[in-house]
């Protein structure tokens, strides 16, 4: 009998912040049989993966049944001879997605892991899942601070992309006690918050800025007092968000929970009065950047399906064409600038490998909190 850390029945808790529900995971018999036998067919058929991909299959079958496709070997022709010699991968769907798992070979220093597996993103074309078959806590905080989405099979996942995070040993019948990753409209309003000069806030007045339900605000409030980020006092139904550090002590405690506003980017012609400049090109006009050769803007997901139609979307980059960011939330005011608020910028930018652009996101939040001292 085939025993397996991933197989063991310990209840989890399953959150999926992008649908606000919790959901308390219990075994799926049927799925994990059917992984097993899978895993099993596997093995006697002599396909070469290594243990971990497969055990990885098993755990998220286990988590998402019915949601997650059977696993199988991945290579890519543009992969060069350094990844595939540091990685063994695999390809699996999760909700559809495609999903690229990669296990390291060998320990490989964290920053190196993080320019590697950006690498392998940008050839794949799409999520790259770093499979670990252990992490120390100080590996672990590594990884969510550089927002390197990993797995541990049978014990931890960190996956914001697929708004998936599993804290391992929290109960159902509690609040979190750990936040792994925040909604995004929690994240919004966190940064209109710490973009306002204001120390606290109305929740109520907030949320009716940012065009949020009184549901969606309630349930920022439990995500971020949860996170320590912020008090909330309470008089009869009206609640007040009160920060519990300086404005950079809680943006640099919240960059670890945050991730990349930018839902999909795509290649467009179309008028641009209405759209706010992102990406490099908002980089560019706020630091010593140099503007890229393809401008870029960004509108928030409700607002593009308004105006969709006005705009032609071309496959590639193409003379006339700019890059069009559609944002999961819409993109923050920040006083007259026509560009995209600094911090949400920030998280759109992180994961690139670019020094210079790396350079330009630490002079743009230097430049943010000294202006907000004034």
């Amino acid at each position: 009998m085939i025993q397996n850390e991933a197989t063991r029945a310990s209840a989890r808790t399953l959150y999926l912040f992008d649908n606000a529900e919790l959901y308390e995971n219990v075994p799926h018999f049927c799925t994990v049989t059917c992984s097993m036998l899978q895993l099993i067919s596997a093995l006697h058929s002599g396909a070469k993966m290594h243990t971990s991909l497969l055990s990885t299959h098993l755990y998220l079958s286990e988590l998402l049944p019915g949601e997650v496709s059977e696993v199988l070997p991945w290579k890519h022709p543009a992969l060069p001879y350094f990844l595939l010699d540091a990685f063994d991968l695999a390809q699996l769907h999760v909700h559809g997605h495609p999903v690229i798992l990669a296990a390291s070979r060998e320990v490989t220093p964290q920053q190196t892991l993080r320019k590697m597996l950006a690498r392998l993103r940008g050839i794949a074309g799409c999520r790259v899942l770093y499979v670990a078959p252990q992490l120390s806590t100080y590996e672990r905080s590594r990884l969510l601070g550089e927002r390197v989405e990993f797995v541990v099979p049978g014990r931890q996942l960190f996956a914001p992309s697929l708004a998936l995070s599993l804290a391992e040993g929290v109960s159902a019948s509690a609040p979190p006690s750990e936040v792994l990753v925040l909604a995004h409209a929690t994240q919004a309003m966190l940064i209109s918050l710490l973009l306002s000069g204001e120390v606290s806030t109305s929740t109520r007045t907030l949320a009716r800025q940012l065009g949020y339900s009184p549901m969606t605000a309630s349930r920022a409030n439990r995500e971020l007092e949860a996170a320590g980020l912020v008090t909330i006092e309470r008089a009869g139904s009206a609640s007040v968000l009160t920060l519990t550090d300086t404005y950079q002590s809680t943006w640099e405690r919240a960059k670890p929970l945050m991730r990349t506003p930018v839902a999909k980017q795509l290649h467009a012609v179309g008028p641009t009065a209405l759209l706010k400049t992102a990406g490099e090109t908002a980089l560019a006009g706020l630091t010593l950047l140099v503007h890229p050769s393809e401008s870029v803007y960004a509108i928030g997901q409700n607002d593009w399906r308004e105006i969709e139609a006005e705009f032609t979307i071309i496959p590639e980059a193409d003379a006339g064409t700019f890059k069009l960011q559609v944002w999961s939330y819409r993109p923050l005011p920040w006083g007259d600038a026509p560009s995209v608020d600094p911090l949400s910028l920030v998280l759109s930018l992180r994961g690139e490998v670019d020094e210079r652009v790396q350079i330009s996101l630490e002079e743009l939040e230097n430049n943010t909190w000294e202006r907000l001292k004034d």
